[in-house]
């Protein structure tokens, strides 16, 4: 079950736009890097997400990290308390690497939730916030966003 979370953290998102009517969709607008944090399908047994960053800027930005891991999500419960997370578990290879974004250029990946808690427990029906950050070094808080779900 972990390895599929892992590949599905690396595959690029598809084109293909859905429309969620029941979770918000962020995108924060200033020149420079920006988060792009969507849910883009939402079933009854599981939430995909998109997540990037993008240049909207006028230079060359560059991203590092020191793991495979791209990107992070936090889901909790209206009194605050972590209900997954979903580096929760899983391993990510100590590597360093980066990527320069152009002016106009994005790098996206999609996540999916099977809509459980850390506990393996599914999630009663409610209100949840996901907060959705990039997990380059140094961390930029700017690469976060929280988006609002209803299961």
């Amino acid at each position: 079950m972990k390895n599929i979370y892992l590949r599905h953290l690396f595959l690029l998102v598809l084109l293909v736009p859905f429309i969620t009517l029941s979770c918000d969709s962020v995108t924060t607008p200033k020149a420079g890097l920006n988060i792009v944090a969507t849910v883009i399908q939402q079933t009854a047994g599981s939430i995909t997400f998109r997540i990037g960053a993008e240049n909207t800027g006028t230079k060359t930005e560059t991203l590092n990290f020191f793991s495979s891991q791209f990107c992070d999500i936090e889901v909790k419960d209206s009194g605050g308390h972590l209900l997954w997370q979903y580096s929760y578990g899983l391993y990510f290879a100590a590597v360093v690497w980066g990527f320069e974004l152009a002016p106009g250029e994005s790098q996206v990946r999609e996540v999916v939730w099977n809509r459980t808690g850390n506990d393996q427990k599914p999630l009663p029906s409610g209100s949840y916030k996901a907060k959705i950050y990039i997990t380059n070094s140094p961390r930029d808080e700017g690469l976060s966003s929280v988006v609002n779900l209803t299961i």
